[in-house]
């Protein structure tokens, strides 16, 4: 009879372990499916907000040109207001990189163009972004660029307006 009340103690023991971890195993799944679908809602929050600081550095260097009453090169001080940088525009008073020396560089000319524009890396979280150069017979010489996440989301900057998209 001891054998036996040992027996189903052990069974028993046994039963609750299986059902903790099942219980276990079910909490982690909820999880992992709750978290992956917030990271995809971060991952917008974040690039948006990358589009829309990209937007705002874009207006900054256009009222800046207006201001100077329309060089070709605008000069915008820095945080600490040590030193200038050079930024270079289009006709227009946008952000834009002449086509000879978009030729001459090593990057293409969105990238200068980001860099121009941004004081962060082509990086997002732990993903590069990607600068691509579109051609569009319309625009001419001016830049349509493309930057985009592995994901596929992706904002354009139109030279010719100054216009940045929505993440889309």
């Amino acid at each position: 009879m001891l054998n036996n009340q040992r027996v189903n103690k052990r069974e028993k023991a046994m039963a609750e372990f299986v059902v903790v971890i099942i219980v276990f195993a079910i909490l982690m799944k909820v999880f992992i499916n709750y978290f992956s679908e917030q990271e995809q809602s971060i991952t917008t929050t974040g690039f948006t907000a990358i589009a829309q600081n990209f937007n705002n550095a874009v207006q900054v260097v256009h009222a800046q040109w207006l201001m100077d009453k329309q060089p070709k090169v605008v000069w915008l001080a820095t945080l600490n207001n040590a030193e200038t940088s050079a930024v270079t525009v289009n006709k227009h008073g946008w952000l834009d990189v002449p086509k000879r020396e978009s030729i001459l560089s090593t990057t293409t000319a969105c990238e200068t163009i980001w860099q121009l524009a941004m004081t962060i890396p082509m990086q997002f979280m732990k993903f590069s972004i990607a600068a691509i150069s579109l051609r569009d017979q319309e625009l001419g010489d001016y830049q349509h660029c493309r930057y985009l996440l592995p994901s596929g989301q992706y904002f354009d900057y139109y030279s010719e307006t100054g216009r940045v998209s929505k993440v889309k």
